[in-house]
């Protein structure tokens, strides 16, 4: 319920609203509790560094992602864990508990025991450990930024966008360059410089991360008058931007690194970008057709991915000389590992069995000194079927749909570009790189913690409880429900 101030001799009533309960009993979300700031400066400035050197990080060295994003989450969420004495509340709420967190476990399950039969039964530890201190860190980080409040939540925001603009002007300065401090570095440490593969992990990194970037920059720009980057208060709470708008220029960032990564190589990048692109604008005008379109995707992907890849092989495109010689290459990897598929459908080689499984005798004709699958099979459809059979791709098909189905929750003016960073990365991984690299995985993890950053505090509370009309209650605030009988004893106390 709503209130108003009136000053002394004045006619002039400013509208108090109480504050957002950053954990409620909402939609589920448990009984409310009060949370406190539990860290120190020293814990703070140390976050902020972290978040800050990502955006160098993953344009650099983007293996280091890993570590990087790891060190954050254990420091933000296991400690935050440890201080306050309770799980976050996202661990236990019934929306996460029915979404996307049982089919995560479940996978996470099945993965350790098809350690059992995987191929190299080493190298399936390595990775179920390797998940083990990756997911669940990164689960509680996640549940900490949730309930940060608006002041520490804007101070994170900004310094994580600054970090991640200087990235992707760092990265630009690179494929616009020619790889001038790659070439540098290479010529200190005496190594061959390829220019080919080079900036690719960047690439696919900076093909998700640009929509939360995107939105965050177009935030702050609202926010703070258009843009003003240097009127930002370092310490004030972050107005809320209406929820029930769409957010003008969240598309300028993406759409500048499309236009910067076309002087790349990654083509995985391009086309996920120009994935992303094309979600992002029928999200703009329709974000239930968008939705509904990506949950086809997920549930089609398991289904076809096996007959299109032997397909495209029986078409003859291996020996396609017009084709370029990646996806040549890559048709060959995907008829092998539908093959391979069919022979252990149920619950398939074990995890991280990809470049373990034998090849029969075969040798490959685009690398002969290579296996037929090297490392992975360059399809995320095609390895979780192969590693966890029809099993595991039902777990993480489900996970995918929920994630996708709860991007309705979201602000209005987030759901398009939750919806074009998980099409970005579809598409990525429908073509580039392995499911379960870290790298990889870190880097879309770190795309959903910018992602809440950008929401305001206690929105999937608000989300609920907003009257229809909240989009028009003013710059930065959403009004919340009023009843009846409040709206009587106002119009007494006007009179």
């Amino acid at each position: 319920m709503s209130s108003t101030e009136t000053k002394r001799g004045s006619r002039t009533r400013t509208q108090v609203l109480p504050p957002l309960p950053v954990m409620g009993a909402v939609a589920g979300l448990g009984r409310p509790q009060a949370v406190s700031s539990p860290f120190s400066r020293p814990w703070t400035a140390l976050t902020l560094f972290l978040l800050t050197v990502l955006g160098f990080v993953c344009a650099l060295l983007p293996l280091g992602t890993a570590p990087t994003l790891i060190s954050l989450s254990v420091l933000g969420g296991i400690l935050y864990a440890a201080r306050t004495r309770r799980l976050p509340v996202l661990l236990t709420a019934r929306e996460t508990l029915r979404g996307p967190l049982v089919p995560l476990v479940l996978g996470l399950l099945l993965g350790a025991v098809s350690v059992l039969w995987t191929p190299v039964r080493k190298d399936g530890v390595a990775q179920l450990l390797t998940f083990l201190y990756t997911v669940v860190p990164f689960l509680f980080w996640i549940g900490m930024i949730r309930e940060t409040d608006e002041r520490l939540r804007w101070l994170l925001i900004r310094w994580a966008t600054i970090g991640m603009v200087v990235g992707m002007c760092v990265f630009a300065i690179e494929i616009l360059g020619h790889q001038p401090i790659y070439r540098l570095e290479k010529a200190l440490e005496g190594t061959k410089v390829d220019n080919d593969r080079a900036m690719n992990r960047p690439a696919v990194l900076f093909a998700t991360l640009a929509w939360p970037l995107g939105l965050a920059l177009a935030r702050l720009a609202w926010t703070t008058g258009r843009g003003a980057f240097a009127r930002l208060p370092s310490l004030s709470a972050m107005p809320a931007f209406p929820m029930g708008k769409a957010m003008p220029w969240a598309w300028v960032m993406p759409m500048v690194f499309f236009l910067v990564s076309l002087g790349g190589s990654s083509a995985s990048a391009k086309v996920g970008l120009g994935v992303g692109l094309v979600f992002y604008g029928l999200a703009r005008l329709s974000a239930p057709v968008a939705r509904t379109l990506m949950i086809v995707a997920l549930l089609a992907g398991p289904v076809l991915c096996v007959p299109v890849a032997l397909g495209l092989h029986r078409a003859g495109l291996t020996e396609e000389a017009r084709m370029p010689f990646s996806f040549r290459h890559r048709v060959e990897i995907w008829d092998v590992a539908a093959r391979r598929i069919l022979e252990k459908p149920a619950f398939g080689w074990g995890l991280d069995s990809s470049r373990n499984i034998p090849d029969e005798g075969q040798v490959s004709k685009f690398h002969p000194e290579s296996p037929l699958i090297p490392l992975h099979p360059h399809n995320i459809f095609l390895q979780v079927l192969l590693e966890l059979g029809v099993v595991g791709a039902v777990l993480f098909t489900w996970l995918g749909v929920g994630l996708a189905w709860g991007t309705r929750r979201l602000p209005a003016y987030a759901q398009a570009s939750a919806l074009a960073a998980m099409a970005a990365s579809i598409a990525v991984g429908c073509f580039s790189y392995g499911a379960w690299q870290t790298w990889w995985l870190c880097g879309l993890m770190l795309a959903v913690g910018l992602l809440e950053l950008t929401l305001p505090a206690g929105w999937w509370a608000r989300a609920s409880t907003a009257a229809p009309s909240a989009g028009q209650a003013g710059p930065g605030r959403s009004a919340p429900a009023r009843s009846p009988s409040a709206g009587r004893r106002m119009a007494g106390r006007r009179r």
